[in-house]
């Protein structure tokens, strides 16, 4: 949800009147809400989308693509949703990219790279004609992280109208092709006769399925066969060139390569064969032909219309609010004449989906009331931008009667809505949408608010995106995504406290909070001030680099704080004479530089979670704490949390829908949840509180689960509770008995 500070940031800067391009917006997803989360292994890039899935980091592969396929989803209200593209595949991928139901294509020309992946395009493309299903049709994009080393690859989308509508059409059905050079000018099909005109003279192959091009300097032969560097025909330094179907028998596809070679001629050439260097070759790519049983020839590209260049995939980076990074690298695209460039900025919280009021797009800022009980009707006030007079609105898909008021929708919410946690649309009459996902709950019928309260940016709070929250004293401090909150004497303060992204909070051994920081750690000095610490060293790593993105922490038997590192840095500790070391496999024999949790228990042992399994440090030796069967593939360690007994409770998942927790009492009895055998709300539990009565509070993105002292489970979740967001990433309690929680949406407090 875009906060209200950056809301006017974004307001603050004038409208882009330089920029006469696509408004092209999207996320790369990667199964994580910030960084250092476990994903869900693929990065998948979704295009058009109304902004990040906020279940990501806890859907399945399977769930996520639906969701982004949902056409409520698209901020380009056609009927149909996003686009799903997988993000810079690897060799040996292929029959993963087809194990994906739902997906529109998948990168080929990337980075100016544009052959690396063409036996894996041809390969997948191959199944996709013999199993008779849509094509993955290949994409072009940059990923450089750069909007000025830009324009390595692309696509031309050929529109009959300059919209995105047309745009996202053309996309979805193939009516493109991918370039980090050569330039095609027009495509058509007669009969069975697919012809191409070019801008330049260059050498045009034809391909039929299992021909592809290779990577290294080889010899390109003319065959019916299939394999690497052959091809059906080629044309060589044309403008024009036609290839007949009727002379690929038993093909069921044929898709053109346009190849060029800067600076000189071919190494050698005969009759039928001729030698590139193929890493500097330039390469345009065709989407494929597919042909018919009966010879006819499909073709995805319109007998007219205009080219429009673009790229899928690559960052803006900008930070939360700094939308004039988000202008610039659209006006830097379109110097290289893209007018179709979409910033896929990640799913993470540090550098978000983001959007300008330009964009003309309605926004979504907020919902009031955002919840009422099943059964009842409400009248609510959707606040946002570009909200427009005869927008539809609609709550769990289904319409609600809306009116606008000034900026502000006013909407009369029906008691005939099912209980749930629903999606919240504005489609405006221009055809453009935003959906706030999970915006607006119908609760249970005997929900109750009774003894919660819930805190905002409106209440202080430096940002709604809370990760982690801990009672240090009489204070409670929250670690949001944008800085520090303290509550303190009933009000939420920012004053003085670290103003960057914050993942971890601890109390140190003179009771004094220590804060995980994405550059550093940070403590409050005895004269008030925060100073940030770096712990270096950064030569004890194979990379060489003193990354200084910490996330858990833990205070030890000895005084010494661990602290695990987001980004495969290492664990750094600080020792009782105040200095900070940075532990490596390098120089210090640790099991990972990834640690991912770290505990220690009430005997003084240090628990260690890594991406890769749990250990303890026993007498300075690193000993692996091996899982029970059911979990035994779940190696990453989400989350550790000790008992009062000397156990430990550990989070573990794998795969996304792979998971659970696992208690090591001290006698050595294990004992392990999932979902399968207990109210656990997913197999990914982002937190764990043992409380002072016994009870054990387990946080996930779907809620939160208690076992209790006398084995019984109970869960909370906004559907049944003042909870305020059910995505749950934090929890602690305060010296009261009160249960805090750092939620998606701010922070919330239970008082039993």
């Amino acid at each position: 949800m875009i906060t209200s500070q950056v809301l006017a940031l974004l307001r603050s800067v004038p409208a882009q009147a330089e920029y006469t391009g696509l408004i092209c917006r999207g996320v790369e997803e990667s199964g994580r809400l910030y960084i250092g989360q476990p994903g869900f292994g693929p990065h998948l890039v979704s295009l058009f989308v109304t902004g990040p899935n906020p279940l990501s980091a806890t859907h399945t592969l399977a769930e996520h693509i639906a969701w982004v396929n949902d056409p409520l989803h698209s901020y380009v209200a056609d009927g149909t949703g996003g686009m799903v593209i997988f993000a810079h595949p690897g060799p040996a991928q292929a029959d993963f990219i087809l194990s994906l139901d739902g997906l529109t294509g998948m990168e080929v020309n990337y980075c100016g790279d544009a052959l690396s992946r063409e036996a894996l395009w041809d390969e997948v493309l191959s199944v996709c004609a013999r199993e008779a299903r849509p094509f993955i049709w290949g994409f072009g994009n940059d990923d450089t992280h750069s909007s000025t080393r830009a324009n390595l690859s692309w696509f031309a989308a050929r529109l009959p109208e300059m919209t995105e509508f047309a745009l996202k059409k053309a996309l979805r059905e193939g009516a493109f092709y991918i370039s980090n050079g050569p330039s095609i000018d027009d495509v058509q099909v007669t009969g069975r006769t697919i012809t191409l005109r070019l801008s330049e003279p260059a050498d045009v192959l034809w391909l039929r399925d299992g021909q592809h091009l290779g990577t290294e300097s080889g010899e390109t032969v003319v065959s019916t066969e299939a394999g690497t560097d052959h091809c059906l025909q080629w044309d060589r330094e044309v403008i024009e060139a036609s290839f007949d179907c009727a002379d690929a028998t038993g093909a069921f596809f044929v898709r053109a390569v346009v190849k060029a070679e800067p600076g000189g001629e071919p190494q050698a050439e005969t009759a039928s064969r001729r030698t590139w260097a193929a890493s500097t070759a330039l390469v345009a790519q065709t989407q494929p032909f597919r042909i018919g049983e009966n010879g006819t020839v499909a073709n995805p590209y319109p007998s007219s219309g205009q080219w429009v260049r673009g790229q899928s995939h690559n960052h803006s980076d900008a930070k939360p609010g700094d939308n004039r990074r988000i202008a610039q690298y659209r006006l830097d695209y379109q110097a290289f004449g893209q007018l179709a460039s979409f910033s896929t900025d990640y799913s993470y919280w540090e550098s978000p989906y983001q959007w300008l009021p330009s964009d003309g797009t309605p926004q979504i800022l907020a919902i009031q009331p955002d919840r009422m009980p099943h059964g009842s009707a409400l009248e609510a006030v959707i606040s946002g931008v570009n909200l427009a007079e005869g927008a539809q609105v609609q709550i769990a898909g289904r319409p609600v009667a809306a009116r606008l008021s000034g900026e502000e929708l006013h909407v009369s919410v029906s008691a005939n809505l099912p209980p749930g946690i629903h999606d919240l649309t504005v489609t405006n009459s221009d055809g453009f949408r935003d959906t706030l996902a999970q915006g607006f709950t119908i609760q249970e019928a005997d929900a109750t608010a009774h003894g919660w309260t819930c805190w905002t940016e409106a209440d202080g709070l430096p940002h709604p995106q809370a990760i982690a929250v801990a009672a240090i004293g009489d204070d409670v401090y929250a670690c949001t995504i944008n800085g520090v909150g303290c509550y303190r004497d009933g009000a939420w303060t920012t004053e003085g406290l670290p103003r960057e992204s914050t993942y971890s909070v601890v109390a140190g051994p003179d009771g004094v909070p220590w804060i995980a920081g994405g550059s550093g750690l940070h403590s409050i000095s005895p004269d008030g001030t925060w100073v940030r610490h770096q712990v270096g060293q950064g030569e004890k790593l194979a990379s060489g680099k003193a990354n200084e993105r910490w996330g858990r922490l833990a205070l030890d038997a000895h005084g010494q704080i661990w602290a695990s590192h987001r980004w495969n840095g290492g664990l750094g500790v600080r020792r009782t004479d105040g200095t900070w070391e940075r532990l490596s496999t390098v120089s210090d024999s640790i099991p990972s530089d990834a640690p991912t949790a770290v505990a220690t228990d009430t005997d003084g042992t240090l628990w260690v979670g890594f991406s890769r399994g749990l250990y303890r440090l026993i007498e300075g030796a690193w000993e692996k704490v091996v899982l029970p069967e059911e979990l035994r593939m779940c190696c990453f360690v989400i989350a550790l949390e000790p008992d009062a007994d000397g156990g430990m409770w550990a989070a573990v998942t794998e795969n996304p829908g792979q998971g659970g927790v696992v208690h090591f009492d001290a006698a050595g009895r294990v004992s392990a949840y999932s979902p399968d055998n207990s109210l656990l709300p997913s197999a990914r539990i982002r937190d764990i509180l043992v409380t002072s009565g016994g009870d054990v509070w387990f946080a996930s993105d779907m809620g939160v689960a208690i076992l209790g002292t006398d084995g019984a489970w109970h869960s909370v979740t906004s559907l049944t509770s003042g909870l305020g967001c059910n995505i749950v990433l934090g929890m602690d309690e305060g010296p009261d008995g009160s249960i805090w929680f750092a939620t998606a949406r701010g922070v919330s407090r239970y008082e039993p």
